[in-house]
């Protein structure tokens, strides 16, 4: 009589796979999410600093807004006033290369007009 209950070995062995894969799948989600994470956090700060730039730069006169560039840690900024013609107006750029996860390095820019007063 063949009425015996129970999982052959073959089921068993079939289930262990796909429970495998699965947990295979679930740590390589994570691993590429805690990544996502850091770099977002990375390009937060080289905005960050950016802004902090640029509200410096907005609070000296026009006229003594000059080119430049500082490392701050592992951030490089560079930042270029140019001239619009428009009321006075400069046109500031602020360039903050950070590192990234994968050992390399990203650029990101950005731009703002900062409006002169006559004195």
């Amino acid at each position: 009589m063949r009425n015996e209950r129970g999982f052959t070995v073959i089921e068993v062995m079939i289930a262990v796979m796909v429970l495998a894969v699965g947990i295979l799948a679930v740590a390589a989600s994570s691993a590429l999410v805690t990544r996502f994470i850091l770099q977002g956090q990375l390009d937060t700060e080289a905005t960050a600093l950016a802004h902090q730039r640029i509200e410096k730069l907005r609070s000296v006169p026009c006229d003594s807004v000059v080119a430049g560039s500082e490392t701050l840690g592992t951030f490089v900024l560079r930042w270029t006033p140019a001239a619009t013609g428009i009321n006075k107006a400069l046109q500031l750029t602020v360039a903050v290369e950070s590192p990234t996860l994968l050992r390399g390095r990203s650029a990101k820019t950005f731009v703002t007009t900062m409006y002169c007063s006559e004195r």
